[in-house]
């Protein structure tokens, strides 16, 4: 071996070895923001966290490094509600790794949250593809419910369901999915039906059947159509349901756009899922049609408390205190 021969070697090892040791300083450096930034996400300092994530992914030392930096930025974006910032983060994660569920179900999430129904809809179930789980199949269902697709609604729930009894599980989601077959039932027919019966001594569902029994003990088809979708959409509000409410009133606002008890329970569903800029559209249009209802204050009052706008809020507050009945 020649000494030109014996450099090469020399330089080309040294070459290797520089690589080696800056790709493992690259996974140690990743691997120690990762931590801990877990470590401040458990003690809920999120800034920190998101601070710690965004440092993991940057040094790009691995893809799976970069990928778990990435889902735990998205999940505290989503918890925080900037659901622009969460879907921003899971693409990237998904460009990342391809084959991890987590990110199409979080993804799912957001879409879900941003009522972009059919792309929920979509990434729940390419996460269904990779993880064929209970709880995934249930979002898919309540995403199902969102879009006022009742009949693929049901359909997994009653496939859910089936699984269950055939596995003879007491457990796993049993009582939702009934409470859930229960209430798209009842969107069909207004009757106690037996999905309800099956759950009414449950302690989580208990105290919402008996809302229901009080509602279609006063319903009558020989009531007035609007007033019998009105008292169905105030249920659905009241039990946390406000996907079923939105579709019964929107029926009731189109045939009658001056109905003010109507744009109220529209303002109070969107106002529940977290709209609103919907929810302060319906309230308006219930205020055009009466000024002089504190309710219709109180909730706008709400609004702008929840958007930040305490000057407003505290304007209408004020309106509602003024028109209320003095005890």
């Amino acid at each position: 071996m020649t000494s030109k021969q014996r450099k090469f070697i020399l330089i080309t090892s040294a070459i290797f070895l520089s690589l080696f040791l800056f790709y493992k300083w690259q996974l140690a450096t990743s691997n120690y923001y990762l931590n801990k930034g877990n470590n401040v996400y458990s003690a809920e300092n999120f800034s920190k966290a998101l601070r710690n994530y965004k440092y993991a992914a940057a040094i790009n030392g691995n893809r799976n490094i970069i990928y778990e930096a990435k889902i735990k930025r998205a999940e505290i974006f989503y918890d925080h509600w900037q659901l622009n910032e969460a879907e921003k983060e899971l693409l990237e994660a998904i460009n990342e790794k391809r084959n991890d569920y987590r990110s199409y179900e979080l993804l799912g999430d957001v879409y879900l949250a941003k009522r972009e129904f059919d792309k929920s809809i979509d990434n729940y179930n390419r996460a269904l593809e990779l993880n064929n789980k209970e709880e995934l199949n249930i979002k898919l269902a309540k995403c199902f419910i969102a879009n006022q697709q009742l009949d693929f609604a049901s359909d997994v729930f009653l496939n859910l369901r089936k699984e269950n009894l055939k596995n003879n599980s007491k457990q796993n989601h049993n009582e939702e999915l009934l409470y859930y077959l229960g209430l798209i039932d009842l969107y069909e027919n207004v009757f106690y039906n037996d999905y309800l019966k099956n759950i009414e001594s449950s302690g989580d569902y208990k105290e919402r059947i008996i809302e229901i029994k009080k509602v279609i003990e006063i319903y009558s088809d020989k009531k007035n159509d609007d007033y019998n979708a009105f008292i169905i959409a105030d249920l659905y509000n009241k039990i946390g349901e406000p996907y079923f409410a939105i579709d019964r009133i929107r029926k009731v606002i189109k045939n009658n756009p001056s109905y003010r008890d109507a744009w109220i329970i529209s303002g109070r569903s969107n106002f529940i899922i977290g709209d609103y800029k919907k929810s302060l559209h319906d309230f308006n249009r219930a205020l055009d049609l009466d000024s002089n209802n504190p309710e219709i204050y109180f909730w706008i009052a709400s609004v702008y408390n929840k958007t930040g706008n305490n000057l407003k809020a505290e304007g209408f507050f004020g309106k509602y205190e003024a028109l209320s009945p003095r005890k």
